[in-house]
């Protein structure tokens, strides 16, 4: 990221954020990583005040880099069973706060990087853990913010270059995830990079291959992304 504010225009527009560009993108990330240094540094929600965004001032390109060196000091400076603060509905734990801004860090990346004609990729690995990561913090989170259940049929997605597979589905309208190999009224396969991506609707599920019940498989992507 820092990479692309020094050689990329700041103005360009990012379409996985819609409304924002490469400025804001960075912005936003390196305000989160301070946020989210603030919660793992004092076991609370940050209030208004205890984080400060970027000015007009700031190098945005070592201001970015700042932000992450902290946050990844702080990280270390603690056990990752540690309690924390987070705003998911799971453990309030700072392994939590790792995961997820190893992984919001990289698709912000991936974003401006795209959105500046920078070839952009996603480690397979890191790509696996941030669908699970999807399906165990995001999916609730969705289905809480919108007050509904979610999609009656299940749906079964599966890595095809490195090991990742998972089952989502409902129970008496209570939303259920297992990193199973399991049939579903659907199945999504696919690259964990592409997989991930059109999880959260940064690329076209056209480019994944989808089998069984189509409508199923739209439900769960129609859902929503967090």
């Amino acid at each position: 990221m820092s990479a692309v504010v020094r050689t990329g225009s700041l103005d360009t527009p990012v379409a996985a954020c819609p409304g924002w560009d490469v400025r804001k993108v960075v912005e936003h990330t390196g305000f989160i990583h301070r946020w989210a240094t603030h919660a793992i540094r004092t076991r609370s929600a940050p209030g208004r005040g205890d984080v400060t965004p970027a000015g007009e001032d700031d190098d945005l390109a070592v201001w970015i880099v700042d932000g992450a060196a902290s946050l990844i000091d702080a990280l270390g400076a603690v056990d990752p069973d540690a309690d924390t603060w987070h705003p998911f509905p799971f453990e309030q734990k700072t392994w939590v706060w790792g995961r997820r801004q190893a992984i919001e860090t990289t698709l912000h990346r991936w974003d401006v990087q795209s959105a500046c004609g920078v070839e952009a990729t996603i480690d397979a690995g890191l790509a696996s853990r941030g669908i699970h990561e999807f399906f165990e913090l995001g999916m609730p989170r969705i289905l809480q913010k919108a007050e509904t259940g979610p999609p009656s049929a299940s749906l079964h997605v599966h890595c095809t270059d490195v090991d990742g597979e998972w089952l989502v589905w409902s129970d008496d309208e209570q939303y259920r995830m297992l990193p199973v190999h399991d049939k579903g009224n659907a199945a999504m396969r696919g690259p964990a990079q592409d997989l991930l991506l059109v999880l959260m609707g940064r690329l076209d599920r056209a480019e994944i291959d989808i089998v069984g019940d189509a409508e199923a498989a739209d439900s769960w992507l129609d859902v929503g992304t967090w």
